[in-house]
């Protein structure tokens, strides 16, 4: 799994769910996704999506996107990303 950094570009958010825009950082190339926060029981959960672009350049340099969605999303979870401020 390659090292990743994520920041979010643009969120808004809502009393139970709110959306997010962003990028995600893989050596050094940037790719978009998309995502959904949320509060359940348990604690907050977000799912994220790249950009289908993003899907192919990926998987075309050898990586899984799927694992990089995961890792965003727990990146994200821990508070472990950067955020354009407003």
């Amino acid at each position: 799994m390659p090292s990743i950094k994520v920041r979010v570009l643009e969120a808004n958010m809502g009393d139970i769910v709110g959306t997010l825009k962003g990028e995600v950082e893989v050596d050094g190339r940037s790719y978009r996704f998309i995502g959904t926060a949320f509060g359940r029981y348990g604690g907050q959960n977000i799912h994220v999506k790249l950009s289908p672009a993003a899907r192919a350049s990926l998987r075309k340099r050898g990586y899984n996107f799927e694992e990089i969605e995961v890792a965003v999303q727990e990146a994200i979870v821990r508070g472990e990303f950067s955020q354009l401020s407003t």
